[in-house]
């Protein structure tokens, strides 16, 4: 005789996977975020430190790239 399937136990595990896998993705989203803004703000200050030691004004650099 075939066993009987439990298709609504199998579909409830299924859809507790995807909404766990749903938060991770969130969660790594989020990471994903904050490292861009981080990597903004080092680029940034890698930037006003190569103007200040250059004596360059945000004009002058502009004019450069506009160019």
């Amino acid at each position: 005789m075939a066993r009987k399937v439990n298709y609504e136990e199998k579909i409830s595990v299924l859809e507790a996977k995807i909404e766990k896998k749903q938060s991770e993705i969130k969660i790594l989203k989020a990471k994903a975020v904050e490292l861009k803004a981080q990597k903004t703000k080092i680029d940034y200050q890698d930037l006003i430190d190569y103007m200040q030691a250059n004596k360059l004004t945000a004009e002058e650099v502009l004019a450069c790239i506009k160019d």
